[in-house]
């Protein structure tokens, strides 16, 4: 093996000469062992359908608002809580007003104050059902691919009965290994189901250039992610959550 000399200097100041192997490479450094994902524990009561529903919403919104994927956009918060904090100066204002002033001098201005509120609460109710709707997350993130990108996505979701004879949406993903503890087709009565739809845009130019846009929607039984005692196995659930947003991301 072919060696060199290198000068070295000890703590006295002394050099030396040392031979050392010409090919001699850096001792390679022990790979880390990737850190596994620790979920906090869940538990909800699984015979209440709301109870399971938020629990699905939450560990949905805790996976896409993580700092590696969307920034939460939260206009459908801000509109409510700037409705119903307009709602509560009404009534404090008008309150106040009522307390300080006679009823009969005081009454046109009360009348205008229970008018108002009764009407932005019934904008603050339109809005809730006909704007947010089923929504419970929307998000964005920007990437630079020769040129600035910015993705959007929206995830829905509701409860539904599906019935015996119905078949998996279309644009279930086939490659998660999840399954129902039932056999679809076969029996009569098919507990509550789980619906989810990710709507997916990417576009450039500040929003004038559509580069890519999909939709895709799955459901699965509330029993395929809590156990007999309601807890959530919330690794399995964003496996599956994974998988759909990966394949509408794809535009397949």
């Amino acid at each position: 093996m072919p060696r060199k000399k290198i000068n070295r200097t000890d703590e006295d100041g002394d050099s030396s000469a040392v031979e050392v192997a010409d090919n001699l490479e850096p001792t390679p450094k022990p790979s880390t062992p990737p850190v596994a994902v620790v979920y906090e524990p869940v538990k909800v009561n699984n015979a209440n359908l709301t109870e399971l529903k938020f629990a699905l919403d939450d560990a949905l919104k805790r996976f896409l608002s993580h700092p590696d994927r969307f920034s939460t956009i939260n206009t459908h918060t801000d509109v409510r809580l700037g409705l119903g904090y307009a709602n509560v100066a009404i009534a404090i204002a008008t309150g106040l007003y009522s307390w300080k002033i006679s009823f009969h001098e005081s009454k046109f201005v009360v009348m205008i104050g229970v008018v108002a509120y009764t009407l932005l609460s019934a904008i603050q109710m339109a809005y809730v059902y006909f704007v947010e709707g089923e929504t419970i997350f929307v998000g964005k993130r920007k990437t630079l691919a020769k040129r600035i990108e910015t993705e959007k996505v929206k995830a829905e979701s509701r409860t539904t009965n599906p019935e015996s004879n119905s078949l998996p949406p279309s644009s279930a993903p086939a490659n998660v290994s999840l399954f129902t503890n039932y056999p679809r087709g076969k029996s009569s009565y098919l507990p509550p189901h789980y619906k989810l739809s990710l709507t997916y845009t990417n576009t450039a130019s500040g929003g004038k250039s559509l580069i890519r846009k999909g939709k895709v929607e799955d459901e699965r039984c509330y029993a395929d992610f809590f156990d007999e005692e309601g807890n959530l196995d919330e690794a399995r659930f964003v496996t599956w959550v994974t998988a759909l947003l990966a394949k509408v991301e794809s535009g397949e």
